[in-house]
Order: structure tokens, then C-alpha cells, then sequence
């Protein structure tokens, strides 16, 4: 098999599991509490650590990147995850202030369990950071397969890490 058959099959793939993935997110039903107000009974907010868990995960992934497929290119390889995480950690944010409900950002973070880390953030995740990430250090590598399921593997990883602390560290009731 040829170098570009095995890319086209790698695309072929990623396009197949993305659009798998984004049917799941619109079958599953979301659950709706109406004339309900959520209390956080902690001090932090999802929003409050994300600084510390951002840098936890990006330092996880920078490690699993640059060592298991060896790109050899640590800063190129800290920069493009420092990008793709930005990205990917901002965009939930972003995209609830588009939400009428919330005119504020401040309100954004007090209105509801915003746990911002969920199904819906891992295939977020994967939709920005797989191209990028793959795109920017597929030259850098021997096997670009290893560096796809690195990506994939620490992605899935760093997320779940992520959900954990976040529900650990943050909690709150509807009222």
C-alpha cells in the first residue's frame, strides 16, 4: 500500500468516526429543567481550573505526541498542542455566549452545570485537534498511524482526566 492510499484511508477513517460520532451527539436527547436555577455549592467553577487541567492536559499530550511517534520537533510539537487546546478548550465557551439567555460571560459560568468537559467536548476535541495536530507534525514522524492514535489515545485520555477533576473539584444542585 502506498503512502497515499494509506492517507486516504486514514482521511476516509476520520471522516467515517467524525460523522459517527457528530450522529450520536444529535440522537441523544439532553435533559431539560425548566424553571430551574443551578447553585454551585463549591467556590470553583469548571471555568476557575481550567488554567491548572489546560496545562496538565497540554503537558500530557505534548509528551505522548513528541515521544510515542517520535516527531523529534518539541517546540513545533508544544506549539501546535498549545494552539489545538486553546482551541478546543474555548470554543464550548464561546459558543454558549452565542446562547441569548446568557448576554454576559460572567453568566455564562454561574447559570448552569457547565460542566464544559463531556461526550459532546471529546468529539469537539477530536474535530479540532486531530487536523491540526495530524496536519502540522505528519512530516516529522515515521509512522503517521502511531501519530494519529497518539493523538487520539491522549485526547481520549487528557478528556477524561479532565471530567473527572472538574466533577471532583466543582459540584452544585438545581434548584
Amino acid at each position: 500500500m502506498s503512502i497515499r492510499q494509506s492517507e486516504n484511508r486514514i482521511q476516509f477513517n476520520i471522516t467515517r468516526v467524525v460523522m459517527i460520532a457528530g450522529f450520536i451527539l444529535f440522537v441523544i436527547p439532553q435533559t431539560v429543567f425548566a424553571d430551574s436555577s443551578w447553585i454551585w455549592l463549591t467556590d470553583y467553577r469548571p471555568f476557575d481550573i481550567l488554567l491548572p487541567v489546560a496545562l496538565a492536559t497540554i503537558v500530557i499530550e505534548v509528551l505522548s505526541i513528541w515521544l510515542i511517534p517520535h516527531t523529534g520537533k518539541l517546540i513545533k510539537t508544544s506549539v501546535a498542542m498549545i494552539l489545538a487546546n486553546a482551541a478546543s478548550f474555548l470554543l464550548p465557551y464561546a459558543l454558549l455566549l452565542e446562547d441569548p439567555v446568557y448576554p454576559r460571560f460572567d453568566d455564562v459560568l454561574n447559570a448552569g452545570p457547565n460542566y464544559i468537559v463531556g461526550f459532546g467536548f471529546v468529539v469537539l476535541t477530536l474535530l479540532i485537534e486531530i487536523p491540526v495536530i495530524y496536519n502540522l507534525l505528519k512530516k516529522h514522524v515515521d509512522s503517521r498511524k502511531k501519530l494519529l492514535w497518539s493523538i487520539i489515545g491522549s485526547n481520549i485520555v487528557t478528556t477524561a482526566m479532565v471530567a473527572v477533576i472538574e466533577r471532583m473539584v466543582t459540584d452544585g444542585y438545581w434548584v
